[in-house]
């Protein structure tokens, strides 16, 4: 009895492990002399389709997901739609359509699985291949693939002249420089705008909290240009050599701000010194956050296209920051009109903002201690 307890469970414990066998995603993408993009993305279909990396996927999801009637038709007809979306190319800063032009079918996957055999159904390497048209005279091209892979294993290249081999990281763009990098103000701006909006989902959390923490819209906009001259400051010391970059340690210092400004919005009581010390403080902090992640690009401005880095990067940041306090006042401005006490929404949502920053700075810390 005690041996079939045992026994019951050492299998029990199995099948709530990822299974053991599981691997990267890769990709391999290769520019023609038309500037076609075909790349095709090898991956993990089942992990993917429970919404998980394959590491951290469970046997005991994966074995839900196959045999579960309907689940595994379901999950693979909403795939193609969320794994274009998370799919993302650029041309020098400029979104490039792509199109869908092969993905593993519910029938495909299960038919590799069984192929495989019962003991090893895990991993199904499938593939995803998507196609776009590159625009001539492009200097930089970076990809962007969903979280749910992991970091993916990259491999790009441009004909023969030139290739790239990276590990792109969940939610970062990889960066294949393919020729001449040509600068713009529009082609800043709109990376600044970008950078908050839809990319900055934690720079928006911060926003937020400046305006629920202000007094007036008016207030609020004055912070958001005081912590957009903080991140033009640290942007420009690192771009001009000035300060090296710093390493991925400033991601948890970025989220401790959110936390922070969550704090301050629950307090409804900021100190004087808040209304300027407190945003500039903070663009300080995230103009260095910003030049980490873009390290590889701002190695390639020069003198003359720094005053475009600065006043498109810092303009287009500023309009999405402004959008966002613009917003979030329309719904208070609603909530007062139906003559509702916004006081109290204030209060619960810097509570509920401060704490999203201490998480998402305990899970950002967690990596560097493993590495270290």
């Amino acid at each position: 009895m005690a041996r079939s307890l045992l026994l019951w469970l050492l299998l029990f414990t199995a099948s709530l492990s990822a299974h053991p066998e599981w691997k990267e995603a890769y990709c391999i993408g290769v520019i023609d002399d038309e500037y076609v993009f075909d790349f095709k993305v090898k991956f993990d279909a089942p992990s993917y389709y429970v919404g998980k990396h394959p590491k951290e996927a469970t046997i005991k999801e994966l074995d839900d997901l196959m045999f579960e009637p309907g689940r595994l038709a379901a999950a693979a007809a909403q795939a193609p739609q969320d794994f274009q979306r998370g799919t993302r190319v650029y041309a020098d800063g400029v979104l490039v359509p792509l199109e869908l032009v092969g993905f593993p079918t519910a029938a495909e996957v299960l038919a590799l699985c069984q192929q495989q055999g019962e003991a090893d159904r895990y991993p199904a390497i499938m593939t995803a291949r998507f196609r776009g048209k590159i625009p001539r005279e492009t200097g930089i091209v970076e990809v962007v693939y969903p979280e749910a892979l992991g970091s993916v294993i990259t491999n790009l290249r441009r004909g023969m002249d030139s290739q790239v081999l990276m590990t792109v990281a969940p939610g970062e763009k990889g960066l294949f420089k393919i020729g001449e990098v040509h600068f713009t103000v529009g082609g800043f701006l709109r990376e600044g705008f970008e950078h908050v909006i839809p990319d900055g989902w934690d720079h928006c959390l911060f926003m937020l909290a400046m305006m629920l923490a202000a007094a007036s819209v008016g207030e609020a906009l004055k912070r958001s240009l005081v912590f957009t001259l903080g991140h033009a400051i640290t942007l420009t010391l690192v771009v001009t050599g000035a300060i090296p970059s710093v390493g991925t340690w400033i991601e948890p210092i970025i989220a401790a701000t959110i936390a922070l400004g969550g704090y301050l919005a629950y307090r409804q009581k900021p100190a004087q010194t808040a209304f300027v010390v407190v945003p500039l403080v903070f663009g300080l902090i995230h103009g260095l956050g910003f030049a980490a992640a873009a390290a590889d690009k701002l190695q390639d401005i020069g003198t003359g296209d720094l005053a475009k880095l600065l006043l498109g990067f810092n303009v287009g940041v500023e309009a999405a920051q402004a959008g966002i306090i613009l917003a979030t006042a329309g719904v208070l401005w609603v909530l007062g009109r139906a003559r509702l006490e916004t006081t109290p929404l204030r209060r619960v949502l810097g509570l509920l903002i401060a704490i999203a920053g201490t998480a998402i700075m305990a899970a950002r810390i967690w990596p560097l201690l493993i590495g270290a």
